[in-house]
């Protein structure tokens, strides 16, 4: 084999395998992702004189932007917007919720990565109960700011990532409706409310990336007073969902 040949041989290898290499990299720029969500929630309503629970399936919609799941080191930031649903036996929830986060990552090493994030955003819902006598609707409108951290591992064709932080509500109020009787509506306390979320998002590389998520939400809504026709003037909501979609 001539000496020139061999060259164009090793020479297209290189090629190849530095290719090869390149491509095998994570994207780093910012992704928008949609997809589904099924939910658990678990509302309590306390009162002075009695305390009531439901447990709620639901399902809904999300659709966010960013590039916490992309991104190496620097600037990060992310939107998003939910929006879920959910009728048995006799109740009704709507849901509806948008987030807002900012923040700075440091690379532990070329695989590792810890976030510090700060954010706002606005929570709606409303709560039809199942009372025979009435016809009841419930209204909660909760703006709240955010404080987190989250930690980032870029596998070869995964990444994972784990954030936990605290929204807390601010100048939130909540409205009761018996139609055709009255309708009241009061402010809420500022509460704390803590989330966790597990994040995955499988072959970045790939022509169709997906991401899933896994997480937990607490939301307290105490009201500052209390509703003259109810004796619930607390509500506290457990939500365990899981989030699948597609990246783009």
């Amino acid at each position: 084999m001539k000496r020139t040949d061999l060259a164009a041989i090793v020479t297209t290898l290189i090629a190849a395998s530095s290719s090869t290499y390149a491509n095998s990299a994570p994207p780093t720029d910012p992704v928008f992702s949609a997809g589904l969500i099924g939910s658990y929630s678990e509302l309590e309503f306390k009162g002075r004189r009695s305390t009531d629970t439901d447990h709620i399936p639901e399902g809904g919609l999300f659709l966010n932007f960013g590039n916490k799941m992309s991104a190496q080191a620097g600037l990060i930031y992310h939107a998003e917007i939910t929006g879920q649903y959910a009728k048995s036996q006799g109740e009704e929830i709507k849901d509806a919720q948008a987030d807002l986060d900012l923040g700075w990552r440091v690379a532990l090493d070329s695989s590792n990565f810890l976030d510090a994030l700060i954010g706002a955003g606005y929570k709606w819902n409303r709560f039809y109960p199942d009372f025979n006598k009435f016809d009841v609707d419930l209204t909660s409108r909760t703006p709240f700011v955010k404080a987190a951290a989250g930690y980032n591992h870029q596998f070869d064709a995964v990444t994972l990532r784990l954030e936990a932080g605290v929204r807390r509500t601010v100048s939130g109020d909540t409205e009761l409706n018996i139609n055709g009787i009255s309708s009241e509506e009061l402010d809420l306390k500022d509460t704390n409310n803590p989330y966790v979320e597990l994040h995955l998002l499988v072959n970045p590389n790939g022509a169709f990336p997906v991401i899933a998520t896994l997480y937990y939400s607490r939301f307290k809504y105490d009201v500052d007073g209390q509703f003259a026709r109810t004796d619930f003037d607390k509500q506290t909501r457990d939500e365990y969902g899981l989030k699948l979609g597609l990246v783009f």
